[in-house]
């Protein structure tokens, strides 16, 4: 991995298995302080009509027959009312916490407020984000939050590092990068230039061998493959659409359907475009 030395203007640069090169615009403070300042406004909505119902629930409790056993009489809180005061901050943990958590898997890396100013969160080697990923991540948040839900923690990590990581980043191993505009099949092009290299007799057999279909691939599936892999890469098509692609190239490439998952699906597609781009029509 390589990043660049100019910091008005932050690139990470992965090189994949494949010796294939691709770069992410990082994400600045200023963009992440946005998104930041959206998904607040959002938390404060949902947190402001969640304390109100709560707090309509310990109203009627109050005037219940049974108030006494669940808040004591005034000058003891009681057991019970200590129970009921936890579950209220951990309801409240579950609803910040959660709130991440589950907007960025559902829109792979993506919370409405990073939806908004087009910026998501992936792996350091590119690849989006999982599960563990993003439990780790939005765990640390509560410790980049300090002090009382300004972030100062979480700023002072993102300024003293090239990538605007905060702790939660580094836990989890993850970076947040700025989209690209959607790039359709019409703005590709008809057909892609050939490769003036040309292989040998060997390499054109173990092509042909592997993929028989190969001269069944036109320059429109050729940049079809190269542009899912790119978006991929990015975060922005999920691993299932990659699948999905890979089995319906390797039917009409007359070869084996790659195993049910991203990595296998990626390792594919790669090998078809190289085989199309040394062998050729």
């Amino acid at each position: 991995m390589t990043t660049s030395d100019n910091w008005l203007y932050e690139e990470y640069t992965i090189d994949t298995p494949e010796n294939v090169s691709f770069g992410y615009e990082v994400a600045g403070i200023g963009s992440r302080f946005i998104g930041g300042l959206i998904d607040g406004f959002i938390l404060a909505i949902t947190l402001f009509f969640f304390n109100i119902i709560l707090m309509a629930i310990f109203e009627a409790l109050q005037n219940s027959p049974a108030a006494e056993a669940v808040v004591g009489d005034g000058s003891n809180i009681g057991w019970t009312a200590g129970v009921i005061l936890a579950i209220y901050a951990l309801l409240n943990f579950i609803i910040v916490w959660g709130y991440f958590l589950l907007f960025e898997l559902v829109w792979n890396g993506q919370s409405p407020g990073k939806r908004w100013v087009k910026i998501r969160v992936v792996r350091v080697n590119g690849s989006p984000a999982g599960f563990l990923d993003l439990v780790v991540r939005n765990l640390v948040r509560m410790v980049d939050m300090q002090p009382l839900f300004f972030y100062g923690v979480g700023l002072g990590a993102m300024f003293l590092n090239h990538h605007a990581r905060r702790l939660g980043d580094f836990a989890a191993g993850t970076i947040v990068v700025k989209e690209r505009a959607n790039v359709t099949l019409e703005s590709l092009g008809e057909s892609p230039g050939r490769s003036h290299f040309t292989p040998t007799a060997e390499m054109q057999a173990a092509w042909q061998q592997r993929f028989p279909g190969l001269r069944q691939l036109s320059g429109v599936d050729y940049e079809l493959i190269r542009e899912a892999l790119r978006r991929h890469d990015r975060g922005q098509i999920s691993p299932m659409a990659l699948n999905r692609l890979a089995t319906a190239l390797a039917s009409k490439l007359n070869a084996p359907i790659p195993p049910d998952n991203w990595q296998d699906s990626r390792r594919f597609l790669a090998d078809a475009a190289e085989a199309y781009r040394s062998v050729g029509s």
